[in-house]
């Protein structure tokens, strides 16, 4: 299996269509609202659990036992409420939740023990799919590396820290309020995913939003595909997938 990954909001999306248009098909569909896609659910839904299991963050600060009951509480108590009050609601929490700004950090005595539950089923879903996207795999690879999966090359995107923060609260991920908080997340999950490719030698190929847009020819050179594919056939798939609409921010 291939992976492609990155902090988020850095052309993984692009990368997953390109492929699938060349016809290794990563699972999922285009969400038009978010501008993103192709995520299968199965991977998107392992990499979750994973995440919270190791408790590290994927699209918000987790925070500690008393931030989530306050989750649990709002979540509780805003199902009572009328639809007006609710996003006040969860500005507030949000005060709370970006007081801190440091990322959730990994629980290392839980890697075994995570590795050791889901092992067998981690090993069977890279054996199904040539390729597969998730920017969560920023913060879950070591354990699919731990169990033996079978990744062969990942595929990291990777673009300015403020133009990826920019680009989620535009889409309504997170609030203004989390940017920062952003920031220290994405370079904590490049930290860990680097590192656990790194200790496993997995070959990493790093491509920089939107530059690799930029010169087809080059990307065909340097992206790891499942099987061959000529220039002219990568140049068409390129092709049809590109839109220069979508790219909202060239820095």
């Amino acid at each position: 299996m291939i992976v492609i990954t990155g902090p988020g909001r850095s052309g993984t999306s692009f990368l997953a269509a390109l492929y699938r248009e060349l016809g290794f098909d990563p699972g999922g569909r285009w969400h038009p609202s978010a501008m993103a896609g192709f995520e299968a659910d199965d991977m998107r839904r392992m990499n979750l659990l994973l995440a919270e299991e190791l408790g590290v963050s994927i699209r918000r600060r987790r925070g500690g036992r008393a931030l989530q009951a306050l989750d649990a509480t709002v979540a509780s108590v805003g199902a009572r409420l009328p639809g007006r009050f609710r996003p006040p609601l969860a500005r507030a929490v949000d005060v709370v939740r970006y007081g801190r700004l440091t990322p959730d950090l990994m629980r290392w005595e839980q890697l075994p023990v995570v590795t050791d539950r889901h092992g067998e089923e981690l090993r069977a879903m890279a054996k199904e799919r040539p390729v597969a996207k998730d920017p969560r795999f920023c913060f879950t690879l070591r354990v699919w590396l731990a169990s033996g999966a079978p990744v062969e090359n990942v595929v990291l995107t990777i673009r300015p820290l403020d133009a990826m923060a920019d680009s989620r609260v535009r889409v309504g991920m997170y609030p203004t309020r989390a940017k920062d908080w952003g920031k220290h997340n994405y370079c904590y999950g490049l930290g860990l995913l680097l590192t656990a490719t790194a200790e496993h030698r997995v070959p990493v190929t790093t491509l920089r939003f939107p530059d690799f847009l930029e010169r087809p020819d080059e990307l065909h050179r340097v992206l790891p595909l499942p099987e061959p594919r000529s220039l002219e056939q990568f140049e068409r798939a390129f092709a049809a997938t590109y839109d220069p609409a979508l790219v909202h921010d060239k820095r």
